[in-house]
């Protein structure tokens, strides 16, 4: 290396050096700069766009770009060993669903906070760690609103080959998803937060039913045929669990199975919905996609050589679920129907039907 300073054109200074050992501490981060650079290939773009930007590490204006160019201009060559750049691997779908299913429910989480503390009228549950507040009719609407917005937003950050669809097919498969992925997410944050489905169950991120108390409100609950429609709601329910919950308290899944269930059940389309070869298409690359990453997390993470039970009991409860979503839709139809004085926003019932 030789290095020629300004003003003392007779004077040079011819130093070995190695990318190890440096005289001087200038002389140190300067190489340690150009090194990193030439080993990660980093193009730095200069700030001010006229290369001719301060090089001086305390400089108002310091310019990567320029300040790399100096060091060539100067003499510098890397000759070591160079860094093979890769691109970041993308994230597999059960990774994109984790971290978006955690982005999803904070949202949701802070909007739901606020809606709650604004109402006032909200009763807090009793539980050791969660913050938790019972289900009121004024406030029950506008967070189903904020769920099926932020749900869009979900739905198109974790299965982003839709995009690729017309606007007609994309809110077929939406809707018939939606459903059934608010189902499992419900049964599996009440099993989570309360352990068991026998006295509440979770509506929302942060509202939750309390089972043994009337399902409509006191000024509802002498109207004509309430009665009635007490009843039919009670063997809805009732039906709803006969069919999901023998096969969701066998499985006890593991976090990554709730994940690829979240991602399956959009696979089992309504028999009656009418979708196009390309959007069949993209429905089986997911599907298997999910297939491909369950099956490292049973060979990698679990260690197992069989896993065609715990494979079997997810693809079971992935089938009751869209049981599940045919009875919720005979049983919304009828409600919607029968008693619609009760329906005050036709939000879920457009959405529904």
């Amino acid at each position: 290396w030789a290095w020629k300073f300004a003003g003392f054109e007779n004077f040079c200074v011819n130093v070995i050096l190695t990318s190890e050992h440096f005289i001087t501490c200038h002389f140190r981060a300067c190489s340690s700069f150009f090194k990193r650079a030439k080993t990660t290939g980093r193009q730095y773009p200069c700030r001010q766009g006229g290369r001719r930007c301060e090089t001086l590490k305390d400089g108002k204006f310091t310019c990567k770009r320029c300040r790399f160019e100096r060091c060539i201009a100067l003499g510098m060559v890397y000759e070591g060993p160079m860094r093979m750049r890769r691109k970041p691997k993308e994230p597999s779908i059960l990774q994109r669903m984790k971290m978006e299913l955690r982005a999803f429910t904070e949202r949701r989480r802070e909007q739901e906070m606020k809606i709650i503390t604004s109402h006032g009228g909200h009763k807090r549950l009793p539980h050791p760690t969660e913050e938790l507040y019972d289900v009121h009719q004024d406030t029950c609407m506008e967070i189903y609103r904020i769920f099926i917005e932020e749900s869009y937003a979900f739905f198109n950050n974790v299965f982003p080959a839709f995009a690729e669809l017309g606007g007609r097919e994309q809110e077929l498969i939406f809707k018939d998803y939606i459903g059934k992925m608010s189902m499992v997410e419900a049964y599996h944050r009440t099993r989570q937060i309360w352990g068991d489905t026998n006295k509440y169950m979770m509506c929302s991120v942060m509202t939750c039913y309390d089972i043994d108390k009337p399902c409509l409100p006191e000024e509802q609950a002498t109207a004509e045929n309430a009665d009635f429609l007490i009843s039919y709601t009670k063997t809805y329910a009732e039906d709803q669990k006969g069919i999901f919950m023998p096969i969701f308290n066998k499985c006890l899944w593991t976090e990554r199975e709730y994940y690829a269930l979240m991602a399956l059940v959009m696979s089992e389309i309504d028999m009656n919905s009418d979708i196009s070869e390309e959007a069949q298409d993209i429905l089986d690359r997911y599907r298997m996609d999910v297939f491909q990453d369950l099956q490292l997390h049973y060979r990698n993470e679990l260690c197992l050589r069989d896993f065609a039970t715990r494979l079997g009991n997810l693809m079971t409860l992935n089938h009751a679920t869209q049981e599940c979503k045919s009875l919720f839709k005979v049983f919304f139809r009828f409600y919607s129907t029968v008693f619609d004085v009760y329906m005050t926003d036709n939000l879920i019932r457009d959405f529904f039907l």
